[in-house]
């Protein structure tokens, strides 16, 4: 009687992996590093996000003094009283109103807004790229 390893080792037909194993394996691989780039974005611009509405409120803050120290509300209100006077002088009357702008205060506001609204809009993306995924792997 002949061993049992040997005829594993003399048999004639080994056998052979599916077809298209090798691109399943390599699509899986793709698919695995795709997933782990798209944990990692989701992960960034949630922290982006986070960090934008946190600095939200110190910087609204601050535009809100700027803005109140400025005077532009009581150069504005000019337009609700005195409106004659305002038609008269409109000119020197809007460069009155751009002076007194809180430029400062509206770009530092906008840029943290921008900020949060630009991660916010990545973030949805890597969730909805996330979600589909598991849709797909629980269908």
């Amino acid at each position: 009687m002949e061993p049992d390893y040997q005829r594993h080792v003399d048999r004639p037909n080994p056998a052979e992996p599916p077809e298209g194993l090798l691109a399943m394996v390599m699509a899986r691989i793709y698919e695995e590093e795709r997933m782990l780039s798209v944990r990692k974005r989701l992960v960034l611009f949630s922290m982006t996000a986070l960090m934008s509405v946190a600095a939200l409120v110190p910087v609204a803050g601050a535009f809100r003094s700027e803005f109140a120290g400025s005077g532009f509300y009581q150069y504005f209100s000019l337009i609700f009283s005195d409106l004659d006077i305002v038609m008269v002088n409109w000119r020197d009357f809007g460069l009155t109103l751009l002076e007194s702008l809180p430029t400062t205060g509206i770009i530092s506001l906008l840029l943290v807004s921008l900020v949060f609204f630009w991660s916010l809009k990545h973030l949805a993306r890597a969730w909805s790229v996330v979600t589909s995924r598991t849709q797909l792997i629980n269908s």
